[in-house]
């Protein structure tokens, strides 16, 4: 399914992608694949001084509401305790060791889920930004799932994290919606939905729990 949001992904369709040449891949796809019940595909950014961050994506035969049932049942993206107790997760686990076994710097730029129904783009704010927030992001994806599906009306087939809302005025840019800096708080304020029967995307707010309607412009971070 292509993304929707297409001044952000431009970045990733445009050009010819770098080849992965890192070590320890095989690992973390192995382990991806296997608590994400997904077919996974890894390969290097292709943004600019970013060439050694990864592009991760994960194919799987499941809905929107099967995933996030399996979320809730704690048999999707399986949580081990251990790191749970120690700030960490299956991912950052596995990129550590990537870090360690390249010795530099390695981090996620984009993760994204392709469902039956629906892709999940997470796009990185930060250092380890993805890697340290991908379970808190689905288990607040769940907490949401009556509100961003229109009241279990309608599932979007796009759902971008995080999005900020920004209005032009002359040259100036002023902030509407969203964090004054860019950190991990930034994943639980505004997300972008894509509605097959809408023309433009729309905004959805985490904290009112509401679909923002009007014209809004997605800003790349």
């Amino acid at each position: 399914m292509p993304h929707r949001f297409n001044k952000v992904d431009a970045q990733f369709t445009s050009g010819e992608r770098g080849k992965c040449d890192i070590l320890g891949l095989e690992s973390l796809n192995n382990s991806l694949e296997k608590d994400y019940f997904s077919n996974v595909t890894i390969r290097n950014s292709a943004v600019c001084c970013e060439q050694n961050n990864l592009v991760i994506e994960l194919n799987c035969a499941l809905s929107l509401h099967e995933v996030l049932f399996h979320i809730q049942q704690g048999t999707w993206g399986t949580v081990q305790p251990v790191l749970v107790n120690k700030g960490l997760t299956v991912l950052s686990k596995h990129m550590q060791s990537i870090r360690e076994i390249n010795n530099t710097f390695i981090d996620v730029e984009e993760l994204s889920f392709f469902l039956k129904d629906c892709s999940i783009i997470i796009k990185k704010l930060g250092p380890e930004s993805v890697e340290h927030e991908l379970d808190t992001i689905l288990s607040t994806l769940a907490e949401n799932y009556v509100y961003i599906t229109r009241h279990l009306s309608e599932t979007p087939s796009e759902i971008f994290i995080p999005v900020y809302e920004e209005v032009s005025s002359g040259d100036h840019i002023t902030r509407l919606a969203g964090p004054l800096r860019i950190d991990q708080k930034g994943y639980y304020s505004y997300w972008g939905l894509y509605f097959e029967r809408d023309i433009e995307a729309v905004i959805y707010d985490l904290e009112g729990k509401n679909i923002i309607s009007g014209d809004l412009n997605l800003l790349n971070l």
